[in-house]
């Protein structure tokens, strides 16, 4: 893990407890706990640089958020707790944000904004029209989907090495419904200006997944 990013982070990480008037000591503890959580050896692809990433996209849309706190808090909390072979993360994410920022003493009208977009990353879809930025928060989610080739061709491996213990063929499929689930939508992202940046080099990339996921698997020669 870059030093760089590291430092970069907890500047911002700083500059957000300090908007927020959290208390500066809880807020260093929360720092050092998501830190150890998104750098944990596991994570390929959800940890410090998708935060880093989400960071950079929440502030190119800026003009588009209600509440910035909500959105960077979502970003920096939404994937606290991961473990690919466990089916609850977002949910013990959203109670681990909802602890976290009690403890920070933050503005309490904030956590369930925070909580809805958090539990929300789920089924990535809109739960509740009572947060205001929770659609484009899921829309910068996947802004990944719209990344160039190469960008989206990383994604991809990042996403197989999270999942190096589930055999190729059960991989193949069960990632082949998820991007079909998505594929099947109306449209992938919920905002205007999201779907006119990222929605047909999404759908490209997508189906360009879907496709290379329907080859022929080659064994490993002996």
């Amino acid at each position: 893990m870059s030093l760089h990013l590291i430092d970069g982070l907890s500047q911002r990480w700083q500059s957000l407890s300090t908007s927020l008037r959290a208390d500066p000591a809880a807020a260093s503890h929360v720092w050092w706990t998501l830190c150890e959580r998104l750098c944990e050896p596991h994570r390929r692809y959800h940890g410090l640089s998708h935060v880093a990433a989400l960071l950079t996209q929440a502030e190119r849309w800026a003009d588009h958020i209600r509440d910035a706190h909500v959105v960077q808090l979502a970003i920096w909390f939404h994937d606290a707790v991961y473990d690919p072979q466990q089916d609850d993360n977002e949910a013990r994410s959203a109670d681990l944000a909802r602890c976290a920022l009690l403890d920070m003493q933050i503005d309490e009208a904030l956590i369930p904004h925070v909580t809805a977009c958090i539990a929300a990353t789920a089924g990535h879809r809109v739960t509740t029209e009572e947060v205001p930025d929770l659609p484009l928060f899921l829309d910068l989610d996947l802004a990944i989907l719209g990344g160039e080739p190469r960008e989206y061709a990383q994604y991809r491996a990042a996403i197989r090495a999270e999942y190096a213990w589930v055999e190729e063929t059960a991989f193949r499929d069960a990632r082949a419904k998820v991007l079909q689930a998505f594929l099947d939508r109306p449209v992938l992202y919920f905002t205007e200006p999201l779907r006119q940046a990222y929605e047909a080099r999404a759908r490209d990339n997508v189906l360009d997944e879907l496709q290379a996921l329907s080859q022929p698997i080659h064994p490993i020669p002996d």
